[in-house]
């Protein structure tokens, strides 16, 4: 082996082991995410926020979420879907303002992430289309959910990452 070639055999090793190889993408099943049903909820000074999935026919996921500023008017509302999209597990969403009044993406365009890599309590989605690039992650520990987002806005990389606790049931 060249040591060009060894050189792109471990460029394309470490990818693999960060966002996931293919056979780990076909891996990813609406079965494997039933650890994310339920309803978590996060609280700082400035801002409150919820998300609840729940398992729907078909073992689709659903989900929502709202993240309000405990200071006055201000805040996000998501609506979130994963179901099977042929070979691939593909999370759908939608940003709105507070009031529902104003949405962030186009009426035909929702957000699309497709599950690149999943565990027992652990699922990684990449960004597809206008959102490729930007990854997110979920990951359980117990009565305790978090989500990283990396996004990149307006040419900047950014990281949102939110610990919720299991709340009610």
């Amino acid at each position: 082996m060249t040591t060009l070639q060894s050189t792109l055999t471990s460029i394309l090793s470490a990818c693999a082991a960060l966002y996931g190889s293919a056979a780990e993408a076909a891996s990813c099943k609406l079965t494997d995410l039933g650890w994310m049903k339920g309803v978590w909820r996060t609280d700082s000074a400035t801002e409150n926020g919820e998300e609840r999935w729940t398992i729907a026919p078909n073992g689709r996921l659903m989900g929502s979420a709202w993240f309000l500023r405990t200071d006055g008017p201000g805040g996000v509302v998501e609506a979130i879907t994963i179901q099977q999209d042929g070979e691939a597990v593909a999370m759908r969403l939608r940003h709105f303002n507070s009031t529902l009044a104003l949405a962030r993406e186009e009426k035909n365009a929702p957000m699309i992430f497709i599950a690149v890599q999943c565990n027992a309590s652990s699922v990684v989605f990449d960004g597809r289309g206008a959102q490729k690039g930007e990854h997110m992650t979920y990951r359980r520990e117990g009565n305790h959910l978090t989500f990283i987002g990396d996004f990149i806005h307006h040419g900047e990389r950014v990281r949102d990452e939110v610990k919720f606790k299991k709340y009610g049931e």
